[in-house]
């Protein structure tokens, strides 16, 4: 009885997080291509990159995006350490050997190309701040295993491999700090440093599937995910670890979380997005609203983060959740981004009774009683420069805008 009580507060448990989670929105994309990686340095900057070299960057969150390209391909992972310094990876995917590293250091409006001894490909690069990084992937015909390493922002590079293992291709690499470390790959691939990389071990026996990408926060925590549906879960630095239930059996391509409350999400094939906010409850399926591989995702907070993936796909994890309501019932704010004075136009037929505005962390930062107004103004001056989110509460819908404060 004990143990069917205990199962049924955990699985109650597990509906009521989920339900009050915030939802996913789709984000209008600027091009129609495939996306592999998104990093944001704040919830303003964020810069997205596809398979084949186009750049999408926002200093806004999302509310508008400049477009670049980079020749050559095949890209891979982007990483920004800072809003000025970054870096990517991938290979020209026609060449063997032809591994490709490019670094930037004014935001990305240009970015040059790193020489380096070249090796088949990279597949993910990790920076634990803006001179000391890591980039992993493969070299030789049999796909052995290959880190490199710089200590000056990205232009300059040395191997660190001191094991070599065939058919070892590394996909993921994640560090705590400047000394400790584990990267992740082909076939269960895995290996642990406690010194930034100039040895590395074998880590604990992992199961033979390809493992995707690796997430470490904090001390001792952290979470590999890969094919059909794994997700490992560490709770001392990966001395072992717990196979939680995912409850999918889709291919798990990107991790990541709240390092404050423990909560992570992972994405996937098929629009595949789970959450978990503790090991010990499993995970949960999300709804995503598509059927496209994902294949990136950051969260910057438990109510902010950001997924990417096939086809020019962008989602967007907002702090509000809206309630579905007709075009004409729509809000419309004014002037967006706004320095002090919002004002609010309110389209009939519904009655609008409240005006909220919440920060990206989902705290509520102004409220409004109005009754049944059209136009509303509000006094934003106090309000910190950062992106909000307005909510109009009527009788039949509730609405959200997002809203930018400068």
């Amino acid at each position: 009885m004990k143990k069917l009580l205990l199962t049924t507060l955990i699985v109650v448990l597990t509906i009521i997080v989920s339900q009050a989670q915030s939802t996913w929105q789709i984000i209008n994309s600027p091009v129609n291509e495939n996306f592999v990686s998104v990093c944001f340095t704040d919830e303003m900057h964020g810069w997205i990159i596809s398979e084949t070299g186009t750049v999408v960057s926002t200093s806004d969150a999302g509310n508008s995006w400049v477009s670049s390209h980079i020749p050559n391909v095949y890209y891979e992972s982007i990483h920004f350490s800072d809003n000025e310094h970054g870096c990517i990876v991938g290979w020209e995917e026609t060449l063997a050997d032809s591994s490709l590293i490019l670094v930037t250091s004014n935001g990305g409006n240009t970015w040059s190309f790193v020489n380096h001894v070249k090796v088949n490909r990279f597949n993910d690069e990790f920076f634990i701040n803006n001179e000391i990084g890591w980039a992993v992937g493969s070299r030789g015909e049999l796909n052995m295993n290959c880190c490199y390493y710089t200590s000056d922002g990205g232009n300059t590079w040395s191997i660190q491999n001191s094991i070599l293992v065939a058919g070892a291709e590394l996909f993921g690499v994640c560090f705590r700090d400047e000394n400790n470390g584990q990267v992740c790959g082909t076939d269960g691939a895995f290996f642990i440093t406690n010194n930034g990389g100039s040895s590395w071990a074998l880590g604990i026996s992992m199961p033979l599937l390809n493992l995707n990408a690796i997430y470490n926060w904090g001390a001792l925590t952290g979470c590999i995910v890969g094919e059909e549906g794994i997700a490992l879960y560490t709770i001392n630095n990966w001395y072992q670890y717990i196979e939680t239930v995912t409850n999918t059996t889709e291919n798990l391509n990107g991790v990541s979380g709240d390092p404050v409350t423990n909560k992570l999400w992972a994405v996937g094939d098929n629009g595949t997005i789970i959450y978990t906010p503790s090991y010990l409850l499993g995970w949960t399926v999300q709804s995503s609203g598509i059927t496209e591989n994902l294949k990136d995702i950051q969260m910057l907070s438990e109510t902010n983060g950001w997924a990417v993936g096939d086809n020019g796909t962008i989602l967007h994890f907002s702090p509000l959740t809206s309630i579905s309501y007709s075009d004409e019932n729509k809000i419309e704010i004014y002037p967006n981004p706004v320095d002090d004075k919002l004002f609010i136009y309110l389209n009939n037929p519904i009655k609008f009774n409240q005006i909220q505005i919440f920060n990206s962390n989902g705290k509520l930062m102004h409220q409004k009683n109005i009754d049944n107004y059209t136009e509303v103004k509000i006094d934003v001056s106090k309000l910190s420069p950062a992106i909000y989110y307005l909510k109009a509460i009527g009788e039949t819908a509730i609405v959200n805008k997002k809203l930018l404060v400068r």
